[in-house]
């Protein structure tokens, strides 16, 4: 069990990795893909996607071009996590979940907006419907343990032929069987990519990706950067040009939106190709890597607070509609970039309340006291 939990004494957690070999490219990523994520989320709340294809068209391939993100985070949870586990950022995720929670649900109770047994349910998230990938990615981290082991005991060739398997079969098999059946019966239990059992696929990839490609850092040619672009902006247009083609003809066998999807292969060459080209990012300069280093711990906690806004309808983008499709495309852009360094100075509050409170090292204290009583 002492090998299970990384037991520190109540002193405080260093960093994992040391700046001089920590991927800024992939913390840049994160950033990117929040960005990515809070884009989705207004055209989702705004009602765009419900307007017509044929004048909203720019709406659909920004939402193409924006749908890699989910397994992005996937992904780099395993890149970063397959060399360590600490039981105690379990118990922060909890924390974190609770704190805004429960301030958005005592301030909807007092204004008569929720009743009390959800006020007090609130104060569990993570039990609760609160945020589906916050719930998955917490069970996620219950099997990292168990990930972490595998990941670092098999060897190269057999865990190269178990992801090209898992690629297959998680991705085109489900693909061809969605279009073979009428029905859109979810067959191999994966809610299209809405849930811990995808997460833990895409951990077990990433996990692949850090071990074994990303760790090599060789000096990268423009060509490279060049091809990974393309592979990104061709997988994004094929996606929305196959909807637009499938909706124009109303084949429903084909389900017109099926790229839009976790699971779809163009959505996961999209994430592998921005993984590819990020990682390889050589970024030295002091002012960015402040700025970059500053914003992504507050990346899952943006998530967080965006998600409830939109939800409770605090934040409306009506106004989009009264604009032209083109320049929605940038407002978009724009709002999102706003909303992700705003939410994340918020968040940045909340972590020195954190601070004040000592959250960390209760979280340690707790680690401590259950690795004895399991011992």
């Amino acid at each position: 069990m002492k090998q299970f939990f990384a037991i520190n004494k109540f002193k405080e957690e260093k960093k994992f990795e040391n700046k001089s070999i920590r991927n800024y490219g992939i913390d840049l990523l994160r950033m990117f893909s929040m960005i990515n994520i809070i884009i989705l989320h207004i055209n989702l709340c705004s009602g765009q996607l419900k307007l017509p294809i044929n004048i909203n068209k720019n709406i659909w391939r920004l939402e193409a071009m924006s749908y890699f993100a989910v397994d992005c985070f996937g992904l780099i949870s395993g890149i970063v996590g397959y060399k360590k586990y600490k039981f105690s950022n379990l118990i922060y995720i909890w924390i974190n979940s609770s704190f805004y929670s429960s301030i958005f649900s005592l301030y909807f109770y007092y204004n008569n907006r929720m009743n009390f047994k959800s006020t007090i349910l609130s104060f569990f998230p993570i039990l609760i419907d609160y945020h589906w990938y916050v719930n998955a990615y917490f069970c996620l981290y219950l099997f990292i343990p168990l990930l972490n082991f595998g990941i670092n005991k098999l060897n190269e060739k057999i865990f190269r032929n178990l992801v090209i398997f898992y690629f297959l079969f998680f991705s085109f098999y489900y693909l061809i069987g969605l279009i073979l059946n009428k029905s859109e019966k979810d067959f191999i239990f994966l809610k299209n990519g809405y849930s811990t059992n995808w997460l833990i696929i895409l951990y077990i990839v990433g996990g692949y990706l850090g071990k074994y490609i990303i760790i090599n850092k060789n000096i990268i040619s423009f060509k490279y950067y060049i091809i990974c672009l393309l592979i990104y902006i061709f997988s994004a247009l094929i996606t929305s040009e196959s909807f637009f083609y499938l909706d124009r003809f109303k084949r429903r066998l084909y389900r017109s939106r099926i790229l839009y999807n976790y699971l779809s292969p163009t959505i996961i060459f999209e994430a592998l190709s921005l993984i590819m080209m990020f990682s390889k990012f050589s970024i030295n300069n002091k002012f960015s890597i402040k700025i970059i280093s500053f914003f992504t711990p507050f990346t899952l906690n943006i998530t967080l607070l965006h998600s409830r806004l939109f939800a409770e309808r605090i934040i409306t983008f009506n106004w989009l509609n009264r604009l032209k499709s083109n320049i929605k495309f940038i407002a978009i852009y724009q709002h999102s970039l706003i909303l992700y360094f705003f939410l994340g100075l918020i968040d940045y509050l909340r972590s020195i309340f954190f601070k004040i409170l000592k959250i960390k090292k209760f979280c340690l204290f707790i680690e401590y006291k259950f690795s004895k009583l399991l011992n």
